[in-house]
């Protein structure tokens, strides 16, 4: 079983156009208005694309998801799998099946396990797309099962 921890968070930031080394300051007009300037992923961005996750086709992979929001809502997603098994909260007693898309409030987590079905790259997103475009995106790479490349792997077309 491969495992990975993925922490989503907002920020609601804006250039600080008193200092001249391009520091970002609070922006709390964005904040009250619930409009992120950055989504994250692992608390920056790209974080997860370079260097991506890695697994070989037919690797289990465990995924523990937590939306620290502070406001926005998460639709975890790992484009091109489905969650064999998701434990809301991290219960064991929250158990879900079969899901390709996770609802996680401000402050909800998850578990979510999944078989690596083939070779390729795919991609993590918060399923609301806005928040793909500011940040919240990252990519689990998975060579094949002996673990090399057997061909060249593009990503995957849906």
């Amino acid at each position: 079983t491969r495992e990975y921890a993925i922490v989503q968070s907002e920020f609601y930031l804006k250039p600080n156009e008193d200092t001249p080394d391009g520091l970002w300051t609070f922006d709390m007009d964005a904040a009250a208005k619930k409009m992120p300037s950055h989504v994250l992923f692992n608390g920056s961005t790209r974080a997860l694309m370079e260097p991506p996750l890695e697994a070989n086709a037919g690797d289990r992979v465990r995924l523990y998801v937590h939306n620290v929001g502070p406001n926005d809502h998460s639709s975890f997603h790992v484009i091109g799998v489905i969650f064999d098994r998701v434990f809301f909260e991290g219960n064991p007693r929250n158990e879900w099946f079969g899901m390709q898309t996770v609802p996680l409030g401000a402050s909800n987590g998850a578990v979510v396990e999944f078989i690596v079905p083939e070779e390729g790259d795919y991609l993590l997103v918060d399923h609301e797309f806005a928040d793909v475009m500011k940040g919240a995106a990252g990519r689990l790479s998975a060579k094949s099962i002996t673990g090399t490349a057997t061909k060249t792997a593009n990503p995957m077309k849906h």
